[in-house]
C-alpha cells in the first residue's frame, strides 16, 4: 500500500499494536490502523458476529456467524496489505503475558473486562524494555466517547481511577439506544490520532472526552 500522502505526518511501519476487542470501536479501529501502515497488529476477541452487530459495527453481512477476529482480519487484509495476528479469545486475568507491543488498546464494553485486561497490561516490565509502551482505554456510549491515554512508565493514576469504577456506576440505556456507527467511526479517528502523536513523541497522558450529542471535546492532562 502506498503511504505517500501521510508519510510526512507519521511513519507507523515500526510500530506494533495489540487491539483487544473487535466490535463497535475495535473493528473500524483495526482498519484505520492498517491503513495508517502499522507494522504489526494483534487482534483479540472471543465473540462471534451476530446480526444485531451489523448496524453499529464495521462487519459485513456475510460475517454473521463467523468469529469476530477472523471476519475482521479478512476485512483488514481486503482494505490494506496487512495480515493481522488473530487471537480468538477473551483477555482475562489468567490469559498470560500479552505480545510485546508499542501500544495496547482496550476496546471492550465493561469495567470488569477492563480490569482483567489491565491485570495483563500491568505485567509488562517497563524496566526491562528500551521503550515505554502506551495503553489506550477506549470507551463508547451511543453518542459519547472517552479515552484514557496511559504511558506504562507512570500508570498509577490510571490504575487508581480504574479500580474505583464499577459497571453498576454506569447508567443503563435501553437496548435501542446503546450504540451508533458514527460514534464508533469518531472513536477510531481519535485512537488513530493518539497513535500518530505517540509515534511522533507528542502524546500526553490524560483523558480525552468527546460528547458527540453536545458537540463538546475536552482533554484533561494528568
Amino acid at each position: 500500500m502506498d503511504h505517500t500522502r501521510h508519510i510526512g505526518i507519521f511513519y507507523a511501519k515500526n510500530y506494533s499494536i495489540s487491539l483487544i476487542g473487535a466490535g463497535g470501536i475495535g473493528a473500524i479501529t483495526a482498519i484505520t490502523l492498517a491503513k495508517m501502515g502499522v507494522g504489526e497488529l494483534h487482534i483479540f476477541d472471543g465473540d462471534t458476529v451476530e446480526e444485531v452487530n451489523l448496524a453499529t459495527q464495521y462487519h459485513r453481512l456475510s460475517d454473521v456467524g463467523k468469529s469476530k477476529v477472523k471476519a475482521l482480519a479478512q476485512s483488514v487484509t481486503a482494505f490494506s496489505n496487512l495480515n493481522p495476528v488473530i487471537h480468538p479469545l477473551r483477555v482475562e486475568g489468567n490469559t498470560g503475558t500479552l505480545p510485546r507491543s508499542d501500544v495496547y488498546i482496550s476496546a471492550v464494553d465493561s469495567i470488569a473486562s477492563r480490569k482483567e485486561i489491565w491485570e495483563q497490561i500491568a505485567l509488562t516490565d517497563v524496566t526491562s524494555l528500551d521503550y515505554a509502551p502506551w495503553y489506550l482505554d477506549a470507551r463508547m456510549g451511543a453518542e459519547y466517547f472517552q479515552i484514557y491515554i496511559v504511558n506504562l512508565s507512570s500508570s498509577g493514576w490510571y490504575q487508581e481511577a480504574l479500580f474505583r469504577q464499577n459497571d453498576s456506576d454506569i447508567p443503563d440505556e435501553p437496548c435501542t439506544s446503546k450504540a451508533t456507527i458514527y460514534t464508533g467511526c469518531i472513536a477510531a479517528g481519535h485512537i488513530g490520532a493518539a497513535v500518530r502523536r505517540i509515534i511522533t513523541g507528542q502524546q500526553r497522558c490524560g483523558i480525552l472526552t468527546h460528547d458527540i450529542y453536545k458537540d463538546s471535546l475536552s482533554f484533561f492532562e494528568i
